[in-house]
């Protein structure tokens, strides 16, 4: 498995570590101290991604796509090629309040679909239960069984679920069966969460891109709009920001004063040309990868070491990119 940028762990992990050279394949089947574990990280993951997911969307519907229809053909459009995990289990579902599926990203058979009496292979009504924990709550996981798109095969998921409420929608995504007893540094399980963030962002990204706005500013309106308001980890120093490969930055979730710059000869404080750096990782034959320079946090205010991982969005020379901020 392929080593990963990070997200928040949220009252998973209290505090940082300094980001270690351990690969995943050399983890130890036991806990040492607070390190995270297979199925907090995958919590971690899930949890993440649905909210970020969801924070776009309701930013999106409140101030842009107001028609219903027009809703759930971006939330469609948005999740249909998002994967993550590294067997690809890992999907988005929309469904409404009044539990209507509105958009599946592995079984669109589903959609248009009234679910509320539902039932799992144990009885179990597990829609009614996502819809009682958004209306009442906003968010949370609720544990069914269901299909799993890896294996063909029903199996146990622990999924998770988060209010869309100017659409009076929801969003969930989750992870199937039991995990193996892998354990992962603090900073290791961040920069996976963070990795799959971004991988997830960037193909919705793309996704919306194939279906909607032809027109280069409209693409620029939605980005800008889509990543405004996402904000993980514990002390909210998470964000994504948008470039070009010319060095021109599309949108910036903290600094939108960077909005419409070229960067090109943007120099950090140690002289590397960051945004140049950052495009030839995303120009490079995989289309992602990590680059570690010094950035701005916004929870600081001071400039720290930042390890980011960028990834091609998907039909357009864009990329994204997230990271985490290091010990100085």
């Amino acid at each position: 498995m392929k080593r990963f940028l990070q997200h928040v762990l949220f009252a998973l992990v209290p505090f940082l570590l300094v980001v270690t050279s351990c690969q995943k394949n050399n983890q130890p089947t036991e806990p040492i101290g607070n390190w995270v574990s297979n199925y907090e990280l995958n919590k971690a993951v899930v949890e993440v991604n649905t909210t970020n997911t969801a924070t776009g969307f309701e930013t999106l519907f409140q101030f842009t796509i107001t028609d219903s229809a027009d809703r759930a053909r971006l939330c469609q459009s948005f999740i249909e090629p998002v994967r993550f995990f590294s067997d690809q289990s890992g999907y988005f579902f929309v469904e409404s309040y009044r539990a209507w599926m509105v958009a599946h990203a592995t079984q669109p058979n589903l959609i248009g679909t009234l679910r509320m009496d539902v039932q799992d292979a144990h009885g179990k009504f597990y829609v009614r239960e996502m819809v009682n924990t958004v209306l009442y709550i906003g968010y949370g996981f609720v544990e069914y069984y269901f299909d799993n798109p890896a294996t063909g095969e029903t199996e146990r998921k622990l999924g998770f679920v988060k209010s869309i409420p100017s659409a009076e929608l929801f969003i969930g995504s989750g992870f199937y069966g039991d995990l193996p007893e892998e354990y992962y540094t603090p900073s290791e399980a961040m920069m996976t969460v963070a990795e799959w963030a971004t991988e997830s962002m960037a193909q919705g990204i793309g996704g919306v891109f194939a279906e909607y706005y032809p027109d280069t500013n409209d693409r620029v309106n939605f980005c800008r709009q889509m990543i405004d308001h996402i904000r993980f980890f514990d002390d909210q120093s998470g964000y994504f920001f948008i470039y070009d490969f010319n060095c021109v930055n599309v949108a910036h979730g903290t600094q939108k004063n960077l909005q419409g710059q070229n960067l090109y000869n943007y120099q950090d404080s140690r002289g590397n040309y960051v945004i140049r750096e950052l495009v030839r990782v995303a120009e490079g034959p995989t289309g992602e990868g990590y680059y570690e320079y010094w950035w701005n946090n916004p929870v600081t205010g001071n400039e720290e070491p930042k390890l980011a991982y960028v990834m091609k969005i998907p039909g357009i020379d864009y990329f994204i990119g997230s990271g985490i901020y290091l010990e100085n």
